[in-house]
């Protein structure tokens, strides 16, 4: 027998599947399959310190049933003699950065019908993504990490589509020689769900860890200078929230200034005691970390020590990632109600929008609000008129490379790609042809992204052509302008026949080379004329 409820980990509807009197079955779209003592689901709505953190519960039990592990039984207190998981075990246990990263790229697999298979993912999935909350942003900075380093592939966004690359895969498949069970089965009067990864079995002791705390501390770390790793590394973070806050202040008053639970300049959360919380861990970084290696000489972390502490500051520093400028807040909502009328005559009118944001979107260093301008330029570069086209390419030469920084590397791609179509038709952007002809300077990393992201398949080849439209005048331009080593990549690829071209490409790709006799693919250009010839 079945009956709707309401799930007691996420909130959201669920499905009874089975009473069996002191243990029920449930399915949810959100925390996928688990098992419930009736002690459990009685007592659980009055556990208020739980409720919180029930999000790791939720995807605690979505890992397991997307993985096909044994559908767990929770608790809410210990077992005691039954197999199973007590609910403050779970939170207990709840997996590192690091870890939280392998095992949504596992979930993501696991959900991939096939190879390259484009997973649909919405907003029941946060789970997926291991937030410590249920919220949609922790969600979001895991996509972004998985996307950013390659491993995955997809917008960053809910919904969206994501598909596990094959860098993730091959990260998976070295993890599954060496690393620990993700959970063993639970003993009977066994307080702990797992055991921690030995520190000797890790390829880096710092892997996984925020950027920022690699850029400062990895090096010093890895030469021994304990102390100063730390050090270092709590001063970045005291300066980097002072960048963002554009407060004058440091250490503790910066912190309970920034993230002050009723005045906050920089916001985490809606939530009084959340935004309490946050501040209450900046300020207690400041003064029990930094402080005390900036003032007492005694104070010299052993190496476990260390790094221990600088987990604890990526943790810090993904959180000010997370949080918004609430001055930029008021700047993003701005921005976001622009619209343009792009039609090609008013190309003025929009331009003269988004730049009077350009001056005030400047002095933050908000990722949110920088992409949000790039997006409101990228309107304009894909509109169907030159003008428009123009008016956006000059904007973003007009904007200093922060705003690049802030994307992500589908945003490049698609910049490129759309760059690319505007300098093609029988009315060009003169200043989308300029770029090409000048090797896209300044926004050769844009480039590069195109680059990689167009030679990685004959799938996104051909995606990639399709969007740009113009193949023609696009094949003119890689042969004209592109760098060697591309051009050179791709020619192999054409003669290799990985990537096969309909007859006019193939047609327009080798009129171009014959014309223009740039040094180095004499050979390659020989062949693709004689592959058009047979064609």
């Amino acid at each position: 027998m079945t009956a709707k409820i309401i799930c007691p980990l996420c909130g959201n509807e669920a499905v009874q599947m089975r009473d069996r009197s002191e243990v029920y079955l449930i399915n949810c779209p959100n925390c996928g399959d688990f098992q419930i003592s009736r002690e459990c689901l009685d007592d659980l709505p009055a556990e208020c310190k739980l409720q919180p953190q029930l999000m790791k519960v939720s995807s605690f039990t979505r890992y397991r049933t997307i993985n096909h592990d044994p559908v767990a039984t929770l608790f809410i207190g210990e077992p005691n003699g039954s197999e199973g998981y007590s609910i403050q075990q779970i939170i207990g246990q709840f997996p590192s950065v690091p870890e939280r990263k392998l095992k949504a790229l596992k979930n993501l697999q696991g959900m991939s019908k096939y190879w390259g298979d484009a997973v649909s993912i919405d907003h029941k999935d946060y789970a997926v993504f291991f937030p410590e909350v249920n919220e949609e942003q922790p969600s979001l900075m895991m996509m972004r990490t998985l996307v950013e380093e390659g491993l995955v592939s997809g917008e960053v966004k809910f919904p969206t589509q994501l598909t596990v690359t094959e860098k993730g895969s091959s990260l998976l498949r070295g993890q599954t020689a060496h690393a620990a069970p993700d959970a063993p089965s639970p003993a009977p009067k066994a307080p702990v769900i797992e055991e921690p990864t030995p520190v000797a079995a890790r390829p880096s002791k710092l892997e996984g860890l925020h950027p920022r705390v690699l850029e400062v501390a990895q090096k010093l770390f890895q030469d021994g200078h304990f102390r100063s790793a730390v050090l270092d590394t709590y001063v970045a973070l005291d300066n980097d929230v002072q960048r963002k806050s554009r407060l004058a202040l440091t250490g503790k008053p910066l912190m309970d200034g920034a993230f002050s639970k009723n005045n906050p300049v920089l916001k985490l959360s809606d939530a009084p005691d959340a935004q309490l919380g946050a501040m209450l861990l900046f300020s207690g970084a400041i003064m029990g970390v930094r402080n005390v290696l900036a003032h007492d000489q005694r104070a010299n972390p052993s190496e476990q020590e260390a790094s221990e502490l600088l987990y604890f500051a990526s943790t810090l520093f993904r959180r000010l990632d997370q949080a918004v400028n609430v001055e930029a807040e008021k700047l993003m909502v701005e921005i976001s109600q622009l619209s343009f009328k792009l039609d090609g005559k008013a190309s003025y009118s929009n331009s003269a929008q988004i730049r009077k944001y350009f001056a005030p979107s400047r002095d933050y260093v908000d990722g949110g609000l920088h992409r949000l301008c790039f997006e409101k330029i990228l309107m304009l570069i894909r509109s169907g008129y030159f003008n428009d086209q123009n008016a956006g390419i000059d904007l973003l030469l007009e904007w200093d490379e922060t705003l690049l920084d802030h994307v992500t590397d589908d945003d490049h791609i698609e910049l490129i790609t759309y760059i690319y179509k505007a300098a093609g038709g029988s009315y060009p952007s003169n200043s989308a042809v300029d770029l090409i002809k000048g090797g896209f300077m300044p926004i050769t990393r844009s480039l590069k992204l195109f680059q990689e992201h167009l030679l990685s398949s004959p799938e996104v080849f051909h995606r990639l052509l399709e969007k740009i439209w113009w193949r023609p005048e696009f094949f003119k331009s890689i042969v004209n302008y592109t760098d060697l080593e591309f051009l050179v990549a791709l020619l192999n690829k054409v003669v290799d026949r990985e990537f096969v071209l309909n007859r006019p490409d193939l047609n327009s790709l080798s009129y171009e080379l014959n014309h223009v006799g740039r040094k180095g693919i004499a050979e390659l250009a020989d062949k693709i004329d004689q592959m058009d010839k047979e064609s």
